[in-house]
């Protein structure tokens, strides 16, 4: 009995197949037959379902295309926001160099006109605001050492009153001396950018510190023009993402693209087997070619290799169904013969049974018998 239930259901497996294989032969037909001119077709329906074919293949490479346009563009813009990155970088490096050379070239100059004065309106009005903020710093300075030597002896409310002022000019002293840094920043940058600075400049040291500084500045330059490039191009690929329906998300409108994709290839597939099964449903002289008798005579035989398996399955369920009977029959004989036997005990059983109460009958007919009448035996009783 396994044996048929295993043959059964490997059967049942190579009908599936077969199935398979007989839609996969219909759609093959039907892709071949969509190769053909529409009007060698020879019914309303086969043209339209050929034309719709036809609308679902000019859709496939449009959004193909348009995924690998996303991708590509997508993989641009990633390379270039790496390149922006790295010129802003740089770009940023070279500035905070420069700055830091703009502070030295200040002090330096600064030292410079304090040792040796030149003569001109620009000159003090570039140095003009420092000496006043190194005067004011330097004042603040002499005020915080006094107020410390004082906070070491006095009156208790003296004290106090004097670290209250001295809490205040540390605090104005540390804001004096950024302004400071800044301001000689801001000369040193005016120094670096202004020709006519440099060029009555006698000092060698600070000629000499000018060179990086310009050079530095060549680069940013040509830096910031890369990045400007970087930059357009970059505008011209969001533009292009944005024109591709990819602007915020890429990755989503690259999935639905692909889900629409998708459901274009299952329904080209779909119209292939409904337009393969039109063809071979009808025998057409217009339509004959070896191709499509090949993928007929296919199908046929995996057609009749079908109805021999169904065949037999159903010879192996007959096997089954006589199998079972048989195990049914047996079943019900053994359940005979033992309610036969039953039968038989009961039967003995019965006899013996009828036995006791014919001599019980016996018993009491004796005891009758020697008993008498009830009646009399009462009234005997009585009268004594």
């Amino acid at each position: 009995m396994h044996d048929y239930k295993r043959a059964i259901g490997e059967l049942q497996r190579d009908i599936t197949k077969n199935s398979a294989e007989i839609r996969v032969c219909l759609r093959k037909l039907g892709e071949h037959m969509s190769y053909r001119d529409a009007a060698e077709l020879p019914d309303p329906e086969m043209k339209e379902l050929h034309g719709r074919i036809q609308e679902l293949r000019r859709q496939l490479p449009d959004s193909r295309q348009q995924v690998k346009k996303i991708l590509q563009t997508v993989a641009g813009n990633e390379t270039l926001e790496r390149e922006i990155r790295d010129r802003k970088l740089q770009i940023g490096e070279l500035g905070k160099t420069n700055q830091e050379i703009c502070e030295s070239i200040g002090r330096a100059a600064y030292q410079a006109y304090k040792t040796v004065p030149v003569s001109g309106s620009a000159y003090e009005e570039l140095f003009a605001s420092l000496e006043k903020q190194e005067k004011g710093l330097a004042e603040l300075e002499e005020e915080q050492e006094t107020l410390q030597g004082h906070g070491k002896e006095g009156k208790f409310f003296r004290i106090f009153r004097e670290t209250g002022r001295s809490v205040y000019v540390k605090g104005l002293l540390s804001l004096r001396r950024k302004a400071v840094v800044k301001t000689y920043h801001e000369v040193g940058k005016q120094i670096c950018g202004s020709s006519r600075f440099k060029d009555e400049l006698e000092d060698r040291r600070l000629l000499e510190a000018l060179a990086p500084y310009e050079a530095n500045q060549r680069k940013i330059t040509t830096l910031q023009r890369e990045l400007d490039g970087l930059l357009g191009e970059q505008e011209k690929k969001w533009s292009e993402l944005k024109t591709l329906g990819a602007y915020r998300s890429h990755q989503k409108r690259v999935r639905d693209i692909e889900s629409e994709i998708q459901r274009i290839e299952v329904r080209l597939q779909d119209d292939f087997e409904a337009l393969g099964t039109l063809r071979r449903n009808r025998q057409s002289g217009k339509l004959q070619d070896a191709e499509a008798a090949t993928l007929i005579h296919q199908m046929k035989e995996i057609e009749q290799d079908t109805r021999r398996k169904k065949k037999r399955i159903e010879r192996l369920k007959a096997a089954l169904q006589i199998d079972s009977l048989q195990n049914q029959l047996g079943n019900l004989a053994d359940r005979v013969s033992r309610l036969e036997g039953d039968i038989e005990a009961r039967r003995r059983e019965i006899e013996t049974l009828r036995a006791q109460i014919s001599a019980g009958e016996m018993e009491i007919q004796r005891l009758q018998r020697i008993r008498g009448s009830r009646q009399s035996l009462l009234e005997e009783g009585e009268s004594r």
